[in-house]
Formats: structure tokens, sequence, C-alpha cells
């Protein structure tokens, strides 16, 4: 059956499911089986004479929409809104940081929160792991940092909703923020916020603000595909870390922003420069990242579990 392009707003969200997005192959697919080979979790079967995608199976990486020759596997159109932020109960608002910037970087999520503190309202900091029960009571609102964050805390927990920093801080009139005239950059959108146009929207104007020339890549935005992390554990180091360069090279510039930590260590193995976009708004010099896929995983399951 032809699939039928539908843009605007996705299905419910079904409370206790993970909120997740999906790829499909059109009918202008060729046949050519290109897809199959590369997609990292074998998502991909041909058992009826056309290519098809399990959404069971598939992890939303977009793979499958770089390598195909006729364009013919495209993400599902769909998006989801934030909450509005005059809908924001302050009672009940609450920033997480994220379990991986607060590993990596322990300094920078007390500053963002004192950022929203100064300029936003009283928010509350919430530092409980998407993975586990929030404890919040329904109307609460989590102000994130992390596009899996956003997507567990909107779905597996009652009453939830979500909105992100980077929407919040580009809301905020007149906020003073550093000047980084001089810097070119390509940005490389987290795919877990894929289907929130209006997160890429305001990080490009917040980018913009600190005078932060913009070459857009093709895949980007709405289009973004996995910087190769979540390939982790599905495939061999070796071929994760082949996608990681094959991603990295996708961009046209050296200096690439980033917002998912996992993304800075992902353009770090491609050669690329991250400029994390936190350290962007604080003008802080970067860290080190030396650590190996092996490493990071590890160290980044163990703080979950204690969080």
């Amino acid at each position: 059956m032809p699939y039928m392009k539908i843009d605007g707003q996705a299905e419910a969200i079904v409370t206790g499911v993970e909120d997740k997005f999906h790829y499909v192959i059109t009918d202008s697919c060729v046949a050519c089986g290109t897809c199959a080979g590369e997609c990292p979790v074998g998502a991909i079967t041909n058992e009826t004479g056309t290519y098809q995608i399990n959404p069971e199976l598939c992890i939303d990486c977009g793979t499958c929409s770089v390598v195909c020759p006729v364009g013919a596997a495209i993400r599902l159109p769909r998006i989801r809104e934030s909450i509005d932020i005059d809908d924001i109960d302050m009672d009940k608002c609450y920033f997480n940081p994220g379990c991986a910037l607060s590993l990596y970087k322990p300094d920078v999520p007390q500053l963002m929160l004192n950022l929203l503190n100064k300029h936003f309202g009283n928010v509350k900091f919430h530092n409980t792991c998407c993975r586990h029960d929030p404890k919040l009571e329904s109307g609460s609102t989590i102000i994130n940092n992390c596009a899996g964050c956003d997507r567990r805390f909107r779905s597996l927990y009652e009453g939830i909703n979500t909105i992100s920093y980077w929407e919040i801080i580009d809301s905020i009139p007149g906020l003073e923020l550093p000047d980084h005239s001089g810097l070119t950059v390509s940005i490389h959108d987290s795919c877990g916020y894929r289907h929130k146009p209006q997160v890429h929207e305001a990080i490009r104007s917040l980018l913009r603000k600190m005078n932060i020339n913009i070459v857009e890549a093709e895949y980007s935005g709405t289009e973004s595909v996995c910087c190769g992390d979540n390939f982790y554990g599905y495939v061999p180091n070796t071929e994760v870390q082949e996608r990681i360069r094959m991603r990295a090279e996708q961009f046209p510039c050296q200096d690439v922003v980033v917002y998912c930590i996992g993304c800075v260590r992902a353009m770090i193995e491609g050669g690329k420069t991250p400029r994390y976009l936190p350290d962007l708004l604080f003008d802080r010099t970067a860290e080190a990242m030396p650590d190996t896929l092996d490493e990071y995983h590890s160290k980044l399951v163990d703080y979950i579990e204690l969080h």
C-alpha cells in the first residue's frame, strides 16, 4: 500500500509507552535493498516483494533516509508540541538537566538553573533520571536539556508536561548573551528532538543572538539523523565508529553545535570540533572528553542506576 504523507500533529501519547517515532518506505522505492543492508537493528525486510520498516524495531536513527538513492525512506512527518510557556504552572515547574550533562559537566546544571531563576521564575531543581518515576504531581512541567528526557517524561509518566530549556531561554526578552562573533558553525540537531521543530528554531535564534554564523547541513532540523551513538549495542563498536565518522563528514563546518553529550563525544571521534550549546551560553571552555564508547556508556549506565 502506498504511504500517504500526512503533515501535522502525531497520534495522541499513550501514557506508559515511550513516545517513539519511526521511518517508513514510500512507493517510490526501487527495491535495491541498500537500506536493509545499512539498518543497524535489522528493522527493514522484504517479505512481500516490497521493503518495509518494522516500527517496533526501528530506532528512528534516519540511516535509511541517508543511504536511499531515490529518497524513498522518510521520517513520519509529524511533530510534538511543547507546553505553551503561558500555560506552565510555576508552582509545579522543574528543571532537569539530564544524566549525561550532570555526569560530565557537574557545574553546568546549577548555572542553567540560576539563569532560569533570575530571568524566568522560581524553577525547582529535579535530577531524577527520566527512566525512573519522577514522583511529581499531575500538571507538573519539566524544563529539559536532553531530547531523551523530553520524550520519556512526556510519555512514560502521567500528567507531566515538557518543554526544552532552549525554548524558555530564547523567549526571555533582552537576555544578555555572550558575543561569539567570528564563529561559523553547522548544527547537529539531536535526533530525539527531530519531531520538535520549535526546539530547532529556538536554538538557531539563540545562536544568531550570540552573533554566530550558521551554515546548515543537508540533514538538519526535522531531517536530522543520529550521530551514530544510538547504534551502540546493536552493532560492533567498529561499525558504530564508522557511522559516527560518516555523520561527522556530513557537516560543512569544522565547528558543530551540539546539545547532547553523546553527540559531543561522537563529533570528537568523527574529527569535528563540537561546540556544546550550554558552553556557548555561559562562555565556558569545553572540557576534554577522551572516553571510549564503552567507557562513556558504562559511566552513564552507572550514573542512571544511582539517579
